[in-house]
């Protein structure tokens, strides 16, 4: 799906790129990459709580298979309370999820994941990150480059008590990152353009709380990605660490990202 962006005001959202990244080919033994990232919508009654860890292995860069593991020991720990959740995977696909007890992450409480894969051990610790409700999701009527492109325009008040990242879910495997730095305490407002909705066709939009340190990992993921099938959360052929350690050989490192956003949702039908 192509997609284009317009910022309104123009000039809030600014992008530089003064560093050159070196991205390492994986073409020699597979490293371990772990999509580890939840969704927590606080204000719903119960709280709900989306996502799974996926482990899989990296391939070569002109590979199209995917390498799924299936036969690691994988928890997450509250470090509050000591609770430990194991997580365990459905067989195939390299997904693990929570079966015995609920994963409901809380505000102020510091969680460990833990991963033991090929006798190497895996971790990262994280929080849940605040966000903010979307105010409004609305079909615009403008156009950028062709007649058939649909507008939707987003919005959203920032907290002014806060420095806040945000990665918008912007559905159809298309993300969008930003910051509050120029418009902090505001309502900020931008356009969204999609050229291939058709009447009828529900998109929802998704507002993810970010510490800087995801912010910066999911802005050169969402780089190196670009208009790649799947979207940033697939294995990719160069190496951008995460915040995984890995505890037992640290050269034998892991990709990927342990994430815990809370989350807002708005879903709009297209006319």
């Amino acid at each position: 799906m192509k997609k284009i962006l317009y910022y309104i005001p123009l000039l809030l959202f600014i992008c530089s790129c003064e560093d050159v990244i070196d991205l390492e080919l994986e073409s020699s033994k597979p490293r371990l990459v772990i999509d580890a990232q939840f969704s927590v919508y606080t204000t719903e009654t119960p709280v709900r709580t989306n996502g799974l860890i996926k482990l899989s292995l990296t391939t070569d860069f002109f590979s199209t298979e995917q390498s799924p593991v299936t036969n690691a020991t994988v928890s997450i720990t509250d470090l509050n309370s000591g609770t430990v959740y194991p997580f365990t995977s459905n067989g195939t696909a390299g997904y693990y999820q929570s079966l015995t007890t609920t994963f409901t992450p809380e505000f102020n409480t510091r969680y460990k994941l833990d991963i033991n894969y090929d006798n190497e051990d895996y971790t990262s610790e994280t929080t849940l990150i605040p966000t903010v409700p979307i105010d409004n999701v609305e079909q615009g009527d403008g156009i950028l480059f062709d007649e058939d492109d649909t507008e939707l325009i987003v919005s959203f008040t920032d907290n002014v008590n806060r420095d806040d990242f945000y990665i918008f879910d912007l559905d159809f495997g298309e993300f969008l990152t930003t910051s509050d730095e120029f418009f902090q305490g505001e309502t900020f407002k931008f356009s969204y353009y999609y050229d291939d909705l058709s009447s009828g066709k529900e998109v929802v939009v998704k507002i993810n709380g970010a510490d800087e340190q995801f912010f910066n990992y999911m802005d050169l993921i969402l780089a190196q990605s670009g208009e790649s099938p799947g979207g940033p959360f697939q294995p990719a052929p160069s190496t951008i660490r995460g915040n995984i350690i890995n505890s037992t050989n640290a050269d034998n490192y892991a990709l990927g990202y342990f994430s815990i956003s809370e989350t807002y949702e708005y879903t709009i039908t297209i006319n």
